[in-house]
């Protein structure tokens, strides 16, 4: 069984040829996916409460602090930083992957969740990204151009362990603000519950990297906030 989440015309020249996005019911949010119409069982549907009304009529039944209490209980794994309110807006506001895949290196990877890229790219299905400094385009074309004239062949950060063929590098956000944006939003696409994506500056990112001779090739990351310190003078 599924929920249809959002429904697109296709280009076509029938007036009601249209493609569904759906959830799978009981099934993480990573295989939501578009389907055409020849792929529902449409004698199987059944009618849905709209979860707004639901809410509502829910309300009148509970007291303030009954209520209050499933808020802070009925939490999904991954989302602990989120109230109740705070993740049915994040749900709606991500509820549909916008790339459905990406081209990073030698891999074409299928992509699992909604990213926030600028709005420019949402009509792309598939985005290419430099493996080096990640930045991302719209079409093979531009990033072969774009891999002639980069001259980067490792993260933008100093080299910290090396073993065999592996590296690790450290990358300042401040220093490095473009790189670690582009970091975040690689990530968005298989992280459900990352919601930081654009204040960089507060964090450290640790890339690891496999070496050969044509340069340093990104398999993971993590991120650690930067430590302040404060200094008072008398």
């Amino acid at each position: 069984p599924v929920k249809v989440i959002e429904r697109r015309k296709l280009q076509s020249t029938e007036p009601c040829d249209y493609e569904y996005y759906v959830h799978y019911t009981e099934f993480n949010r990573r295989l939501d996916e578009w389907v055409k119409l020849e792929q529902l069982d449409l004698d199987s549907v059944e009618t849905v409460v709209d979860e707004k009304v639901e809410d509502k009529v829910a309300s009148l039944k509970m007291t303030r602090h009954q209520k209050r209490k499933i808020d802070e209980t009925h939490v999904e794994v991954g989302h602990e930083e989120l109230d109740a309110a705070s993740l049915r807006e994040h749900e709606e506001f991500t509820k549909v992957k916008n790339i459905a895949t990406i081209e990073l290196g030698r891999y074409e990877i299928e992509t699992w969740y909604f990213s926030p890229f600028p709005p420019e790219y949402n009509d792309s299905l598939k985005l290419y990204f430099c493996e080096f400094c990640l930045n991302f385009m719209k079409r093979k074309e531009q990033l072969q151009r774009h891999m002639r004239k980069c001259d980067l062949k490792h993260p933008p950060g100093d080299e910290i362990y090396r073993s065999g063929t592996l590296s690790m590098f450290e990358v300042d956000g401040k220093k490095n603000k473009v790189y670690g944006q582009n970091l975040c939003y690689l990530a968005k696409l298989f992280l459900d519950h990352k919601t930081l994506y654009y204040d960089v500056d507060l964090f450290l990112f640790y890339v690891l990297c496999e070496c050969d001779d044509r340069g340093c090739h990104m398999v993971g990351y993590f991120s650690k906030v930067i430590n302040f310190y404060c200094i008072f003078v008398a």
